[in-house]
């Protein structure tokens, strides 16, 4: 058989590499720019009221420039950056790297910044709700209020991380033309709650959630206490004294106990419908455009919204030239400049390797809210670090035009091939639960908080470096070697064509970079609950051959479908987006299971159906079992500099 791996078709502009190699993570903005140096001190007002549209009354800390000789306020006018937060505004480390705490870099280079506390949350009044309408509407009032503070310039932008990012994208959506909101910077943002991170193929993420709301009700414990030790004029925080925290606290350990509960019980959070629509980002990202909103967007291949982030960009660019939100871009439609995109191989939680972002949120934000046209972003909107590379690749378009669909076959003796075999084989997988499995999935679905923990201490822990324990009860496929550096980037999509006894069934793959000694680096996972498997055409991604190239499965109640016994049935996995050099000699591995706990739970009817299941997997024939991966080469990444921007 032919070697696969000796040439990929792809784009390239003669003359010119897209493989930016730099020092270790440089901004990779274009051109180059200098932040302007710190001028100011700063300033706080705590716990000021903010009476929401409903009455309710929120409270916000205000930091503000000074002047450094004197303390006193400086005159401005200046900017107002916004940030809303759940997790307390006065929360310690390592919370306040996900919603806590001011950022003296950007308040001494001329801003306002506002840290305000979600309604039920820290010091603010009224019930929680996560990320509920009554609270996208709070985000319309703060920024409106925001932009009307003393010494401001009337413009404002918000910024900030995980359920801070989200909070962005759905206030930006809601604040209609002509707001005072005109740029928001989101890190790590979902695009569709329920499918990047509640679960995955319909399977329940039940660990993140609850790990989630154990995070986030600890914390509504210990704030109380650090805003009555800064609390401002207003009276005592949560009025009432302990009884009320804990009445507080009881309230919002019960609000994730019963969504918990319910999706564990195989209720209707199990499934996509009302109770998630309120989380959809993508439904309303096209209103950010209408409403002239720019957005720096900022994902990690190895975050826990890792799936949402190239969508969040794709629909944003869409908007601009009235495309579906849920579309993929066509190769050289317009580009607007108000959108843009970095990703790298980044956890949820992280620094980001050295790159300092708050000197790319102070350019975002220089530029569209104070005007300096020196800070403007030029070239290719998209950049990203791909796994396994320092170097900085461009694009434009997503997915990447650059990079061609690919299809392996899974073939008897465990490897993956680029023709399907004439003769039909089987494969023989048994559903079982094994585990508890570490490495790239714990960090990944914990939200890196233990890599992060390290750094902090100065120790550094890799969670990506072999995988091959997962793949000792397990399907293995793996290429050739690769005889040239390649990447890939983009979706990944896995079809399984496989009988099954029972009437549910469940997939989990992994794909792998395997090197030369062995060692098997996880680059990126999937999951799907056989009963989910029904696709939405309509946002569905197809190649031009109509193959799957990013299946969207519908996932409501209404849809599931038991698996008929015996009868052949075909699985498309979404295996989340990801960019990876594969270099000489190394190869890929995919790695078929049914189980990655305690991160992947079935609910308890999906539990008692599986049990005991046995699948056999279709290897060659006239229907065989294959991935479709998307590969280039690493000089494909070039600008295309005859595309303006809109």
């Amino acid at each position: 058989m032919a070697n696969p791996w000796q040439v990929v078709r792809g784009k390239r502009v003669a003359g010119r590499s897209a493989t930016r190699v730099r020092k270790r993570n440089p901004s990779p903005l274009e051109p180059a720019w200098t932040p302007p140096p710190a001028r100011y001190g700063v300033g706080v007002h705590h716990n000021v009221a903010v009476r929401a549209s409903d009455g309710t009354v929120l409270r916000a800390d205000i930091h503000y420039p000074t002047v450094p000789e004197t303390g006193a306020p400086a005159p401005g006018p200046f900017p107002v950056l916004l940030s809303i937060t759940p997790y307390g505004k006065k929360a310690p480390p390592p919370a306040a790297q996900i919603g806590g705490g001011a950022t003296p870099y950007l308040i001494r280079r001329g801003y306002i910044e506002v840290m305000a506390d979600v309604r039920g949350t820290g010091a603010s009044g009224g019930s929680f709700e996560m990320l509920g309408a009554v609270q996208v509407s709070d985000g319309v009032d703060l920024v409106n209020w925001a932009a009307r503070l003393p010494n401001s310039n009337g413009r404002v932008g918000m910024f900030g991380i995980s359920y801070l990012a989200i909070n962005q994208l759905l206030t930006a959506a809601a604040v209609g033309p002509g707001s005072p909101l005109k740029a928001i910077f989101p890190v790590m943002a979902a695009n569709d709650f329920y499918r990047d991170v509640v679960t995955m193929g319909g399977v329940p993420h039940m660990r993140t959630v609850r790990a989630y709301g154990a995070v986030y009700s600890l914390l509504n414990v210990v704030n109380p206490a650090l805003e009555f030790a800064k609390r401002g004029a207003h009276e005592r925080p949560r009025a009432g004294g302990l009884a009320a925290v804990r009445q507080r606290g009881r309230d919002q350990r019960q609000y994730f106990r019963s969504m918990i509960g319910d999706a564990a019980a195989g209720g209707d959070t199990a499934f996509d419908g009302p109770f998630w629509d309120t989380m959809r980002a993508s439904d309303v990202l096209p209103d950010i455009a209408k409403n002239d909103v720019a957005v720096f967007l900022v994902g990690g291949w190895h975050d826990a919204f890792q799936r949402g982030a190239p969508l969040n960009y794709v629909a944003l660019q869409n908007a601009y030239t009235g495309r579906p939100p849920n579309a993929p871009m066509e190769p050289g439609q317009p580009l607007s400049d108000r959108v843009q995109l970095i990703m790298g191989p980044w956890y949820h939680v992280s620094d980001l390797d050295g790159l300092h972002l708050h000197a790319l949120q102070l350019r975002w934000f220089d530029r569209w809210l104070k005007d300096d046209t020196e800070a403007t972003v030029t070239g290719s909107p998209i950049r990203f670090q791909a796994i396994g590379s320092q170097s900085w690749f461009q694009a434009e378009d997503y997915p990447f035009p650059e990079a061609t669909p690919t299809r392996l076959y899974l073939a008897e003796g465990g490897q993956l091939t680029t023709e399907p075999a004439a003769d039909q084989t089987e494969a023989t997988l048994r559903y079982a639960v094994r585990g508890p499995i570490s490495g790239r999935s714990l960090e990944q679905w914990t939200l890196g908080m233990g890599s992060f923990m390290a750094a902090q201490a100065g120790r550094r822990i890799r969670y990506d470096l072999d995988n091959r324990k997962l793949q000792r009860e397990a399907l293995t496929y793996t290429t050739d070697e690769f005889t040239e550096a390649r990447l890939i980037a983009g979706p990944v999509t896995l079809t399984v064509q496989a009988t099954a006894d029972t009437t549910e069934t469940l997939w989990v793959a992994h794909l792998d970079d395997v090197a030369p000694d062995g060692a098997s680096r996880p680059l990126t996972q999937g999951a799907l609950l056989g009963s989910h498997r029904a696709l939405d055409p309509e946002t569905t991604w197809y190649t031009a051959d109509g193959n799957v190239l990013r299946p969207h499965h519908i996932s409501t109640r209404a849809a599931v479908e038991p698996v008929v016994p015996g009868e052949l049935t075909r699985y498309d996995l979404d295996v989340f987006p990801t960019a990876a050099l594969i270099e000489p000699g190394h190869r890929l591995r995919l790695t078929l299971t049914t189980y990655d706990f305690p991160h992947l739970v079935p609910t308890q009817p999906a539990r008692q159906a599986l049990e005991g299941g046995t699948y056999r997997i279709r290897q060659g024939g006239d229907t065989p079992s294959s991935l479709l991966i998307s590969l280039a080469e690493p000089a494909a990444f070039t600008p295309d500099e005859s595309r303006g921007g809109t």
